[in-house]
């Protein structure tokens, strides 16, 4: 059976939505008598009434109802449909598992990460945040993040971003301290939390002469670190990429003093044997431009000296 002009159906949908003609006119941008014609040869097509007049309005007929209940429910099931496939176009049709380092991941690559979906939906990242050195060909992991100095064996690495220390401590101060340290050498005075990381070293670069003596707590990762410090149990040396944000935010303050360089930065690892997949590829352009927009974006007091 051949349907009757889809055109002439869209004039009638609007105009029974409406119940006017003139409302329907200025909807579909049509002049009033347009849609009246299309009506007029809508009902010709049909053989039946759809609207009827009352005084200056117009009514549906029972054919008119009749017409607009299908067309509604069959509008409703076009658009449930489209709104399914456009789901499905944005499901990712590759999977892309990194390895990274924990803190890189909790405090720098996951904010972030948004952004790389909402650019590339197609894409599902997997990140494997762990701290030991994975068999990436052995797993099939295309790519990895890890801190070291850029050698392990079987891996390409590519120096994705150095790193340096200096000591930060919450933004509201610490426990039991009615203000924070305006030198370096008032901060001998506050536990120093993970005393045996580089601390002795920092005050040596600071021109602090007096004997450092171990004090304050000491927390097994970086994560636990900084969650302390938060916590304002005390101040420690913060690795620049992972308190960054904290400090931007508001909720950590950098301490008077110098950075010090450590041996170790971040690489982007993969293995040699095969060549980086293309959602590899794009990931690791985007990491890229990520870093470059840090770098930018990094305020004087969190440059080197």
């Amino acid at each position: 059976m051949r349907l009757p002009s889809l055109r002439n159906l869209q004039v009638f949908e609007s105009a029974a939505r409406h119940r006017s003609f003139r409302e329907a006119a200025d909807a579909m941008f049509l002049t009033h008598g347009a849609v009246g014609k299309q009506i007029k040869a809508l009902e010709a097509e049909l053989g039946v009434e759809l609207f009827a007049r009352v005084g200056r309005r117009v009514v549906l007929t029972q054919y008119g109802q009749r017409l607009l209940i299908t067309m509604s429910d069959t509008l409703q099931r076009i658009s449930e449909t489209v709104g399914e496939l456009r789901r499905e176009s944005r499901r990712p049709t590759s999977r892309l598992p990194v390895t990274v380092v924990p803190s890189f991941a909790t405090r720098w690559l996951g904010p972030r990460l948004d952004d790389f979906l909402e650019r590339h939906p197609e894409i599902a990242v997997e990140l494997i945040p762990t701290v030991a050195t994975l068999d990436l060909l052995g797993k099939h992991i295309p790519l990895g993040i890890r801190m070291g100095a850029g050698k392990w064996d079987g891996l390409e690495a590519e120096r994705l971003a150095t790193e340096v220390l200096f000591p930060v401590a919450a933004a509201r101060g610490v426990e039991g301290f009615d203000a924070l340290p305006a030198s370096a050498r008032q901060m001998l005075r506050y536990p120093l939390l993970n005393p045996y990381d580089e601390w002795e070293h920092w005050f040596k670069r600071a021109g602090v002469r007096a004997p450092f003596t171990a004090s304050g707590a000491t927390y097994e990762d970086s994560l636990q670190l900084l969650r302390a410090v938060e916590e304002r149990k005390g101040i420690a040396l913060g690795r620049k990429w992972l308190v960054m944000d904290a400090i931007k935010e508001g909720r950590l303050a950098r301490m008077p003093g110098p950075m010090i360089r450590t041996t170790n930065a971040y690489y982007l690892v993969y293995p040699k044997a095969y060549p980086l997949p293309a959602a590899a590829q794009v990931f690791v352009s985007w990491i890229r431009e990520q870093i470059q927009l840090c770098h930018a974006d990094i305020p004087a007091y969190l440059t080197q000296r």
